[in-house]
């Protein structure tokens, strides 16, 4: 609320200081009724955030295993072990392969009932608090297909003809192939979205192939 208070102040200051022409359309009136409403003015607010420039790298190690985006203010956990050999009861395995659904279009596939879980099934002895979620959170999830393909950066110069993965190596080793997003295709529910991290590309794909998987958390 203070925010919101103090948001609505400084564009009144601003405004009054200014003399603008009669048909001006104020900053942030996204409706055109010549008034700024304090919701028109924090999405004005957060539109401009989002193509501010950052002092220092976009992406930060957490060093537990996760990696911050300063920008979205996503927090993704990172890949190890990339050996060649799966092993499911590690979900930061990048070698594992999952499904997305097992019956046809649900989300009852291994991502969600192996590695989400894996991620997310902590235990209580006291009925009060839980433990043993990953980095001491309990609400991991599949992103969705433009949070993943947000992450995915073609200027990495290993990035294409098979030679690389298109994404900052930080995220960890990172399959050249697909990862599945949490999004249905809206076209056919027995299909899902997922980004090709061997050409930055999204596209649709059957849920029932197994493809990799990398958790986030926070955001909407």
């Amino acid at each position: 609320m203070m925010f919101r208070m103090i948001l609505a102040g400084a564009v009144a200051l601003a405004m009054s200081s200014m003399s603008l022409p009669a048909a001006a359309q104020c900053l942030g009136d996204f409706n055109g009724d010549f008034e700024v409403t304090v919701d028109e003015l924090i999405v004005a607010v957060r539109n401009s955030l989002d193509d501010c420039e950052f002092d220092g790298p976009r992406f930060v190690d957490n060093r537990d295993g996760t990696v911050t985006d300063r920008k979205t203010g996503l927090v993704w956990e990172k890949k190890d072990n990339r050996d060649g050999s799966p092993d499911l009861s590690d979900p930061h395995d990048a070698d594992n392969l999952y499904v997305w659904s097992s019956s046809g279009s649900a989300p009852d596939g291994t991502v969600f009932t192996t590695f989400l879980f894996e991620l997310n099934g902590g235990t209580s002895s006291d009925g009060l608090a839980t433990d043993g979620c990953f980095a001491g959170r309990c609400d991991w999830r599949l992103p969705t297909i433009e949070e993943l393909a947000g992450i995915a950066d073609e200027t990495q110069a290993t990035c294409g003809a098979g030679s690389g993965a298109c994404i900052d190596p930080i995220f960890g080793p990172t399959q050249v192939d697909a990862y599945w997003s949490a999004t249905t295709l809206a076209a056919g529910p027995t299909a899902a979205w997922v980004v090709n991290y061997g050409s930055g590309n999204t596209a649709d794909q059957g849920k029932a192939i197994g493809f990799s998987a990398r958790a986030v958390r926070g955001g909407v």
